[in-house]
Formats: C-alpha cells, sequence, structure tokens
C-alpha cells in the first residue's frame, strides 16, 4: 500500500492553501491563527465518491463560518488527508493529525467503515468526534463517551420505503448487499421494521464489492419472486445493478438502491432508467427554507454541481461543531465533549439532537426520495414530501413503446 498522502488544507475564507505540520501555538499568539479542524476523507477507492462530497460540505460551512468571522474570534482551517477508503489508513491518519499536526479538533470520516476505527483513535485520546457519515448505532452501544452522531440512524434510511410498500400491500422483500461494514448494518436493520409492517424476507445476499457482473444475482432474486428489491448499493455498484435488471427485463414492483442512487449525478451513468427508483437522503433537500437555497446555490456556485446529503450532513456538523465551540468559550476538550452531548442546534438538516449517554442522533431523520422524469423528489414522509410515490416501478418494455 502506498503511503497516504497529503491533500491540502482548506483555510480562511475557504481559500486552499498547503500548511505544514501545524505545531502547538503560544497562547499569545493563538488569537491570529486558524482553529484546524483534522479529518481523513475518502478522495480515492470505493468511497471517493462519497468523500469529496463529505469534504465540499466540511469546505463550504468553513468559507460560510469564516466570511461571518469565524469562530471564537478565529477563522476555522481544515486539515485533512485521503485514507483511500481504508480502514486502517484512516485509523493511522487521525493518530497523525493529533500527535503530529496538533490539530486543534477532529471530525468524521465518510462511511461506517472508516469511522469505526476513527471513534476508536479519537476515545484513546479523548477528542471529541462528531460523525456525520455513520448511521448504524451499534457503535453506539459500546461505552465510547468522545463520539457523536450527525446523520439519521440507520433505522430511518429504510422505515419510509417499507412504510410505502406496506401501504401498497408488497409483502415479500429481497434484500441484495455489498459485503460491506454499512451494507451489513442496513441489511440488519430491516427484519425488525418488516416484521412490524407483516413483511417477509425470501431472499438475502451479499456480494464482493468488486462484482462486476450482477446477472447471476439478478436471475436468483428473480426466481424468489419478491414485491421489493432492497439494494443496499453505493454509486458504482447501483450502476451494475439496475444494468442488470433491465438486462433481465426484469422489473420488480418496487425497487431501492440505499446509496448510489441518492446521488444527484446518478442519471448521468443510468439517464431515464433510473426512473422509478427509490434511494434515501438525510436532507430534505427540496425544503423551501432560506438556509437551503442559500446552501444549494452556493454549492453550485463553489462546485459546479447539485450538492448531495453528505455535502449537506458534512456542511451541517462543521455549524454544530462552531456552536459548541462558542458556548465553551474555547478549545478545552472535556467541555467540548460534554456540550456536544447536551446542546440542541438548528442545521440545514434538522435539529442536532444526541442521547447524552450514547451519542446516538435523536433529532435527524432521513427521507425517501425516487427518480421521477429525471429529477429527484422526496416522496416520505408525507409532510413534507413534494411527489406521490410512483407504484410500481416501471417495466422495461413498457419504457421503450
Amino acid at each position: 500500500m502506498r503511503r497516504p498522502q497529503f491533500v491540502r488544507s482548506i483555510a480562511a475564507a475557504g481559500a486552499a492553501s498547503a500548511i505544514g505540520p501545524l505545531t502547538r501555538i503560544p497562547a499569545q499568539a493563538q488569537s491570529n491563527a486558524p482553529i484546524v479542524l483534522g479529518a481523513a476523507l475518502s478522495m480515492t477507492g470505493i468511497y471517493a465518491d462519497g468523500g469529496k462530497y463529505c469534504l465540499e460540505g466540511y469546505s463550504l460551512a468553513i468559507k460560510h463560518i469564516n466570511a461571518k468571522g469565524g469562530v471564537l474570534g478565529r477563522q476555522l482551517a481544515l486539515k485533512y488527508y485521503d485514507d483511500q477508503s481504508e480502514p486502517a489508513t484512516g485509523a493511522r491518519l487521525y493518530e497523525r493529525l493529533i500527535d503530529e499536526d496538533k490539530v486543534d479538533v477532529i471530525i468524521g470520516p465518510y462511511g461506517t467503515a472508516i469511522t469505526v476505527p476513527a471513534a476508536n483513535v479519537a476515545e484513546r485520546h479523548k477528542m471529541p468526534m462528531i460523525c456525520p457519515e455513520i448511521a448504524d448505532v451499534v457503535l453506539f452501544s459500546r461505552g465510547l463517551r468522545y463520539i457523536f452522531q450527525s446523520v439519521g440512524p440507520v433505522q430511518s434510511y429504510l422505515f419510509g420505503v417499507l412504510s410505502i410498500a406496506h401501504d401498497r400491500g408488497f409483502k415479500r422483500l429481497a434484500i441484495i448487499s455489498p459485503n460491506i461494514a454499512f451494507g451489513h448494518s442496513l441489511t440488519d436493520a430491516v427484519p425488525t421494521i418488516a416484521r412490524g409492517f407483516g413483511q417477509a424476507i425470501v431472499f438475502q445476499e451479499y456480494y464482493p464489492p468488486n462484482t462486476s457482473d450482477y446477472a447471476p444475482l439478478i436471475e436468483k432474486v428473480r426466481a424468489a419472486g419478491p414485491d421489493v428489491v432492497l439494494a443496499m448499493s453505493f454509486p458504482v455498484d447501483s450502476v451494475g445493478v439496475l444494468r442488470a435488471l433491465k438486462q433481465a427485463d426484469y422489473a420488480p414492483k418496487m425497487f431501492y438502491e440505499a446509496i448510489g442512487a441518492s446521488d444527484p449525478l446518478f442519471t448521468k451513468n443510468v439517464g431515464s432508467d433510473a426512473e422509478g427508483t427509490y434511494s434515501v437522503s438525510c436532507w430534505n433537500f427540496a425544503s423551501n427554507s432560506a438556509e437551503n437555497i442559500a446552501f444549494v446555490r452556493d454549492y453550485r456556485a463553489e462546485y459546479h454541481r447539485d450538492p448531495d446529503y453528505h455535502a449537506a450532513t458534512n456542511y451541517s456538523t462543521v455549524y454544530v461543531l462552531g456552536a459548541a465551540l462558542k458556548k465553551v468559550g474555547s478549545l478545552d476538550q472535556e467541555k467540548l465533549r460534554d456540550t456536544l452531548a447536551t446542546i440542541q442546534v438548528p442545521t440545514l438538516i434538522g435539529l442536532y439532537k444526541v442521547d447524552p449517554r450514547t451519542g446516538i442522533q435523536l433529532g435527524y431523520t432521513s427521507y425517501i426520495i425516487q427518480w421521477q422524469h429525471g429529477k429527484q423528489v422526496v416522496v416520505y414522509p408525507g409532510n413534507v414530501a413534494n411527489a406521490q410515490p410512483m407504484i410500481p416501478f416501471p417495466a422495461w418494455a413498457a419504457r421503450r413503446a
């Protein structure tokens, strides 16, 4: 494995500049020094698509906060490294950020697989870490004191789509998933929700994350006769699974792709074949709030593409951290830990509020989205939906007609 590379630092007003290894700054000079946030993010490897959205969310929030004077009278800066989508590399990089770079605060990486070992580093160094990219609540049951969930719990990724299925009388579920940590956490959340809706899992299988041919898997799914196919897929495999459905001329009544189909760029790869596909978002992108409108406008101007929920959750995390630091009035790590456990902060994605004993998120939720007529729309929950669910998933022959 090649040596992890330093990527760059995002400094005052969002400008990018290289800053060398950081040392602790004497107290009399701290008033002019930036508050440095440290993170390992997936710029390469299988999680790179999500990792880049995370970086952009962090960076835009820093730019916005710095434009309004920063935090505690100081600008914010971000120092990050590429963890190459490797959990062990991510853990080593957090050690480096803390021990060598002497960052002031750490913030979470992308995804469950990287967050779990990073959380152990945070705990060992007694440095609080907000985790905007881990929906699984299992990590928070281990008695760790310094990690805080900043995304809707994994059950909220699935409850809405299974509720929609229940309302239509769909009871037979098939689950396919890449054999990675987050795929397991999503899959493990299904049985309890399904039992509550009187639904049964008729097929379940994990596939290697580097799978290139999904045709045999799709034939096994078809043979099981499900009403609903739940693919716990990421961007690359979401494309492969959808193409395999089309090649097999197989259309279940409902089709859900957890992460990959939530990417606004999904249709760049699959075009109109996305029609009818459900996914999940931890951010109500259809909100007409002034904050949401400004976020989308500025993100597009900065990065020349639409944000996804990873960008929104990471953006919100920096605002939560800023609010906590302001309340503490210093960089005292124990006081920051206690504040993050109890503070409530309105954000772009909802109200940040965690269980003070576990750090599990209580305020955020998730939204079920669907591709309709080439656009993502919110279809659940009903009180914020801007469209009705399209049922059933369109047959491939009907699309060609």
